[in-house]
């Protein structure tokens, strides 16, 4: 076991690598090295009937709020199979649970990469990545924006391939419930912070109560 992984372990301590690129940059990964992949833009009807399997890491509660936030996803079919994805955001996404990840407008979000274990090292991210370049999926943004767990270098390394750099990064934990987060000078400068949406909501919530005097 690494150390950050040891740290993760006993003390709940993560480490985020933030990578970039220009968009347009993965366009020379595009070659997937499995014949008979098609990769493109899902739908959320086709997106819920693949969810259907538990191999793929989705459920459908995840997949209809990521669809209702605006996001994207892209597919890799073989042969009426996914055998991969990954997910795109324009705007504040959930991390994981009481985690979210808020970027400047002129980033796109990449996110909950999969490919199925059988099929890794065939160059499908890369190929995924590319038609995430495509013109109609830009939106006006200029940049890719990934976060990658410092302790895992395969998707570093995968991402490397695309064009992606290091820009910064990211350490954050949870004590007595409360979310406390580092932000590399990189990543503040590219306007990139996780947060806790909770407080927010709480707050919204008790402005939404009347008080006991305006009940009176």
């Amino acid at each position: 076991m690494s150390l950050l992984s040891r740290m993760r372990r006993y003390f709940g301590i993560n480490f985020l690598q933030v990578l970039q690129r220009e968009l347009g940059e993965a366009a020379a990964s595009a070659s997937c090295g499995l014949d008979g992949v098609e990769c493109r833009v899902l739908s959320e009807p086709e997106t819920l009937a693949y969810a259907t399997d538990p191999a793929l890491e989705l459920n459908a509660g995840w997949v209809r709020d990521a669809f209702a936030r605006g996001g994207v996803c892209l597919g890799a079919v073989h042969a009426g199979r996914l055998i991969a994805y990954t997910w795109l955001a324009y705007a504040d996404t959930q991390y994981t649970k009481r985690v979210w990840i808020r970027f400047d407008g002129a980033f796109r979000y990449s996110y909950k990469s999969f490919v199925r274990p059988e099929h890794r090292g065939q160059r499908i991210v890369q190929a995924l990545h590319a038609l995430a370049d495509h013109p109609l999926l830009r939106c006006g943004r200029r940049r890719a924006l990934n976060l990658v767990d410092l302790d895992n270098r395969a998707s570093f390394a995968a991402l490397r391939r695309t064009g992606s750099r290091t820009i910064g990064y990211i350490g954050y934990a949870k004590c007595f419930g409360r979310l406390l987060a580092l932000h590399s000078p990189g990543a503040r400068r590219a306007g990139i912070r996780i947060y806790d949406p909770a407080p927010s909501r709480i707050a919204a919530r008790m402005r939404a109560c009347p008080s006991p005097e305006s009940s009176a």
